[in-house]
């Protein structure tokens, strides 16, 4: 890893450590609040967790969205198996409260996919057990600095696969 990945990599660390334990607990404190009070819902919102993945020293995030009113729905810990091509370092970087039942994440090694001209080939793929299978989860994977901006995204629902392509 380079001196400026690995500033990056502490610079991100810290902050997405502080800020994704003070949204989650915010999440499920509202959510909580809102589920007691009569006649309250939780609104249409979306929350979103995002582990960070280095590969081969490069940050990515990967944001897993559910709507703001199935949290309770959550059944388990979300999983996430990342692909990369043989070769290419992968490792979780930080980890994050998943949906209230942590992560389950895997790093696969695999044949189809490629490191051309720099750009590196990924496939992730992610599952979120639920008690609905018509919960919509929608997933997202960001390159930094400039993926954060664009990020690669694919849309299913809980209790099966999404699977994205993308590169960094």
């Amino acid at each position: 890893m380079d001196g400026t990945t690995q500033r990056y990599a502490g610079f991100f660390q810290h902050r997405s450590t502080r800020r994704r334990s003070v949204n989650c607990a915010l999440a499920f404190s509202i959510l909580a609040l809102a589920l007691a009070v009569p006649g309250a819902g939780a609104g249409p919102g979306w929350c979103r967790t995002d582990p960070v993945v280095l590969i081969n020293g490069r940050v990515a995030d990967i944001f897993v969205s559910a709507r703001f009113d199935d949290l309770t729905k959550v059944t388990g810990p979300t999983e996430i198996v990342i692909s990369t091509p043989l070769g290419v370092d992968a490792e979780l970087a930080i980890a994050t409260l998943g949906f209230g039942h942590g992560e389950k994440v895997r790093f696969e090694e695999s044949e189809s996919l490629k490191v051309t001209q720099g750009r590196i080939e990924v496939r992730i793929k992610v599952r979120v057990p639920a008690r609905s299978d018509a919960m919509p989860i929608r997933v997202e994977f960001a390159p930094h600095v400039v993926g954060v901006l664009e990020p690669t995204q694919s849309e299913g629902n809980a209790n099966e696969w999404i699977s994205l392509r993308s590169g960094l």
